[in-house]
């Protein structure tokens, strides 16, 4: 896509620098950083990105709790629907 758009931002700073770290540490210059974060957070499209998808499963392998026994769930799933 090409990029035919331009927007001025200003920023002070200390807060520049930090945008500078970051995006060395993601490997993005800083203009490909905020792009990019808009993507992701103020214009995300309605499709679940498989990042995100990634990184929920993440969570829930890594989530240190005892999972109760299928029948319990059914159990648990049956009475939600009953009340």
């Amino acid at each position: 896509m090409a990029l035919t758009k331009k927007v001025m931002i200003l920023f002070d700073p200390d807060k520049y620098k930090k945008l500078e770290l970051k995006a060395r540490l993601y490997k993005k210059s800083v203009g490909a950083l905020i792009r990019d974060t808009i993507e992701e957070v103020v214009i995300p499209d309605e499709r679940v990105s498989k990042k995100k998808k990634m990184e929920a499963a993440q969570r829930i392998v890594a989530a240190d709790e005892e999972m109760p026994e299928w029948e319990e769930i059914e159990k648990q799933i049956a009475q939600g629907h009953a009340e």
